[in-house]
C-alpha cells in the first residue's frame, strides 16, 4: 500500500497530529511487521512512538487523531470519553430506504462465540450504546447517512445498523451477503461503506481548549463518490 502521510494530514500543532487514513491501512501494528500501520508511519514521521488516541477500523477510513506527548494523549483520551466534549460523525451507506432520522439506543457485548458484538442486556454484561443518525441521499435501494457515535464500543455502528436491519454496505461481519455480493459484482467494491468525515470540538477543558469550536473535515474518497454517482436515486 503506498499512503502518503504528509499529502494526508489535516492539522498539525505541538500537541496533535490529524490524519485522513485510507481504507485497508491499519490504525496499529498487529504484530505482523509485514503489515503497513499508520501508527508506524506517524512514528516515522514524529520521530516518536505514535499514540493514537481512539480507534478506527482497517477497512475505515477518516479522521485519526494522534497525541504527540503523553499529556495530550490522556487529555484527548478524556475527550474522546465525554460525548459532551467533541462529536465524532461517519458517513455510511446502508441497505433499505429509512424515511426519517433516529437513534438506536441498545446495550452491546462481545459475543466470543459469535465473534462480533451483539445487542443484549446490560444484565448480561453489555454496555450502553447509543447512535445518532441523519439521512444525507435517499437512493433507489439504499440510504446515505450521516451518524454520530454518542458512546464509543466497538463496531457500534455496523452492529447498531444491523440490528435494525439496515446494514453496512459492504459489511462482510455484520451485512447482508446479497447486498455485499451485488456491489463486488456491479463495483468491484468488497468493503464496508464507513467513512469517518467529521470531528467537531465543542466545550473543551483544560489545556487542550484552544480546540473549543474547531471542526475538522475530509471528503469521501474517490472511489465511495463515484459508486454514489452510479446509484438510482
Amino acid at each position: 500500500m503506498n499512503f502518503n502521510l504528509e499529502e494526508n494530514i489535516i492539522y498539525e500543532d505541538n500537541n496533535l497530529l490529524i490524519v485522513n487514513k485510507q481504507r485497508g491501512l491499519l490504525l496499529q501494528q498487529d504484530g505482523d511487521s509485514s503489515h503497513e500501520s499508520l501508527d508506524i508511519i506517524v512514528g516515522d514521521y514524529l520521530k516518536m512512538v505514535a499514540m493514537p488516541v481512539h480507534r478506527l477500523d482497517k477497512d475505515t477510513s477518516g479522521l485519526c487523531v494522534f497525541a504527540k506527548n503523553k499529556k495530550a494523549a490522556d487529555e484527548m483520551s478524556k475527550i474522546f470519553n465525554d460525548h459532551s466534549q467533541i462529536e465524532k460523525h461517519y458517513i455510511t451507506l446502508v441497505n433499505g430506504a429509512i424515511e426519517e432520522d433516529g437513534v438506536v439506543d441498545a446495550p452491546l457485548r462481545k459475543s466470543f462465540e459469535r465473534k462480533k458484538m451483539v445487542v443484549a442486556p446490560i444484565k448480561s454484561g453489555a454496555k450502553s450504546a447509543i447512535t445518532k443518525y441523519h439521512i444525507l441521499e435517499k437512493y433507489k435501494d439504499y440510504t446515505l447517512l450521516d451518524v454520530q457515535l454518542l458512546t464509543g464500543r466497538t463496531h457500534q455502528i455496523r452492529a447498531h445498523m444491523s440490528y435494525i436491519r439496515h446494514h453496512v454496505v459492504g459489511d462482510i461481519k455484520y451485512g447482508d451477503y446479497k447486498v455485499n455480493n451485488i456491489f463486488k459484482r456491479e463495483f468491484g467494491f468488497e468493503n464496508q461503506f464507513l467513512h469517518a468525515y467529521k470531528l467537531k470540538f465543542l466545550a473543551i477543558n483544560g489545556p487542550l481548549n484552544y480546540l473549543k469550536n474547531k471542526e475538522f473535515f475530509v471528503n469521501l474518497p474517490l472511489e465511495l463518490q463515484e459508486i454514489l454517482k452510479k446509484l438510482d436515486k
